[in-house]
């Protein structure tokens, strides 16, 4: 079974290979055609977003395309026993982190790498600031980083953050604020 709209996303090549194994392992009594739409559907509406939270909490090409491939197998395998409990992007948002932070810790080599993809044009101001945000980020901690992505740039409201890290709303608040204060600390350091 192929999805067409991966076909047209050659930067997921892997992806394109390993869906139709997943989706082969799938009940044979869900009708084929409806099961594509569906996750065609759901990697089309969601994967811009997913891959935008895999790549700020990573800060590499590769390690983001990876979590973003896990994360839809994850979810692809695990639709239907999605209960429905949250907002489908919240458990998209959930597995994400989870796929990323597993990557994270894989990774612990005490080195951090920038990802390749920052223009070194003009603005080398913009440039510098941009580099002191990527090099603070890499520096917090998984979860820290984890609450800032979905805060400030997944723009998701503090009871969402909470449903994604299955916290309380009190606790995401002061995550949050812990996590600013490492990274203030971390974007200072970086911007001596």
């Amino acid at each position: 079974m192929a999805l067409g709209v991966l076909n047209a996303l050659p930067t997921f090549a892997g992806m394109k290979e390993t869906l139709p194994h997943v989706c082969e392992q799938r009940s044979a009594t869900v009708n084929r055609a409806d099961e594509t739409e569906t996750l065609r559907r759901l990697f089309d509406d969601h994967h811009g977003a997913i891959y935008a939270l895999c790549f700020r909490m990573l800060g590499h090409e590769q390690d983001a395309q990876d979590a973003l491939q896990s994360t839809f197998i994850r979810a692809f395998q695990g639709l239907a026993s999605f209960r429905g409990d949250s907002q489908l992007k919240t458990w998209l948002y959930r597995i994400a982190v989870n796929e990323s932070v597993a990557i994270l810790r894989k990774r612990r080599t005490g080195q951090t790498e920038l990802h390749e993809n920052i223009c070194t044009r003009d603005n080398t101001g913009l440039l510098a600031e941009k580099l002191s945000v990527e090099q603070a980020l890499l520096k917090i901690s998984a979860d820290h980083r984890a609450i800032l992505v979905l805060r400030f740039w997944q723009e998701l409201s503090y009871e969402e953050i909470a449903n994604v890290l299955e916290i309380s709303l009190s606790a995401a608040k002061m995550r949050l604020q812990r996590a600013r204060v490492e990274f203030k600390k971390w974007y200072e350091e970086a911007d001596r």
